[in-house]
């Protein structure tokens, strides 16, 4: 308890701007290496924040308040039928009340403003904090190794290189693959898109956008099934587990490193983990494993005020969705066996799931 107090009073002053040179710099280590102690000054930030415009609130009636009891109605009217002196006088009240009346409709207006303003400054701030990491393509050069390997593969995408892209990854041998929600939003023709060059048409058969994820079927005769090498892990990841994930935020594949750093996502979203691990435009929709190979999450977006903090959907929410699926449309549930990247060295692991995760190209 005295370490939380402490803990507080650190963040009272810091925000308040009353910690030296030395402390404020030292906080903002503190800060920029635990993601917990971060989240603990931006919520207090943003607690003092709604503290200041209830305070403008009651101000603002208390003026109202004082207004009101200014006004003598009764008084008024006892005046109005004294004598014409009474009644300029009244007249004279009159137009005072009249401009108190417009002066505080003018007070109440403008502080009303202020406070919209401010709250809608906070929700902005809030949003920013949060991104997700569809990559743009076309603003993206392609590698010349892509090129070569579109040339020399019989299964293509469009020449155009597409809109959006992201990462997806199998949850069943024959075709299923699982991505984010606003990787594929809108639209128009989706192709997937192998380590090999190899491209397939796929068509969003299942989307959930409160939990930002979407079902692919690869629709394509070319397309081979073969058996999974992981498993989905429904139970819960203890804090501080290492994790690995493998997505597309280039022509090429790209491995990450991290661990769990909170068992709640963006805003204690309990459906997600909150994870130490660098992300760029691309990852969206990549794999998230432990260090047997099973998927213990999706990754959907990061945090913009922090590097190397990302969001990740659990696994346990993944498969509740895949057995919420309509019968004709439920994949094969190859998931459910025991991983076969357990006990291997991470490049050996690499190797056996390359050829599960897929570049996703969106085409509007």
């Amino acid at each position: 308890m005295k370490e939380e107090m402490s803990l507080l009073r650190d963040i009272e002053r810091y925000l308040e701007g009353e910690m030296s040179e030395q402390e404020k710099t030292a906080f903002e280590e503190l800060r920029r290496t635990n993601p917990l102690i971060n989240k603990q000054v931006e919520e207090h930030q943003l607690f003092l924040l709604h503290l200041g415009n209830y305070g403008q609130r009651q101000q603002l009636q208390a003026k109202l308040n004082r207004i009101h009891q200014q006004l003598d109605m009764p008084a008024l009217r006892q005046q109005a039928q004294e004598s014409n002196q009474a009644a300029k006088r009244l007249s004279i009240r009159r137009r005072t009340i009249t401009n108190l009346a417009a002066a505080a409709c003018i007070a109440l207006v403008t502080s009303l403003s202020t406070i919209a303003v401010i709250q809608n400054v906070t929700r902005n701030k809030s949003t920013a904090q949060y991104e997700d990491v569809r990559r743009v393509l076309n603003n993206i050069q392609r590698s010349q190794n892509a090129l070569i390997n579109d040339i020399n593969s019989k299964s293509k995408a469009p020449l155009n290189p597409g809109t959006y892209g992201g990462t997806g990854f199998a949850v069943s041998g024959n075709g299923y693959i699982v991505t984010n929600y606003h990787v594929v939003a809108g639209a128009d023709s989706v192709y997937v898109q192998n380590t090999k060059g190899e491209a397939f048409k796929a068509v969003s058969i299942f989307e959930d956008i409160s939990s930002d994820l979407a079902v692919l079927k690869i629709a394509d005769s070319t397309f081979k099934s073969q058996p999974l090498p992981y498993a989905l892990k429904p139970q819960s990841v203890k804090i501080g587990e290492e994790v690995f994930t493998m997505g597309f935020p280039r022509d090429e594949i790209v491995y990450g490193k991290g661990y769990i750093s909170a068992k709640t996502g963006f805003n204690g979203d309990t459906t997600a983990y909150q994870v130490s691990i660098p992300v760029n435009p691309g990852n969206s929709g990549a794999p998230l494993l432990d260090s047997r190979g099973d998927v213990v999450g999706i990754v959907t977006g990061k945090q913009t005020t922090s590097d190397g903090i990302a969001f990740a959907v659990k696994s346990a929410h993944l498969k509740h969705l895949l057995d919420e699926m309509p019968k004709d449309k439920q994949p094969r549930k190859d998931w459910n066996h025991k991983s076969h990247l357990e006990g291997m060295n991470r490049v050996d692991q690499i190797k056996k799931l390359e050829d599960f995760v897929y570049m996703v190209k969106v085409y509007n």
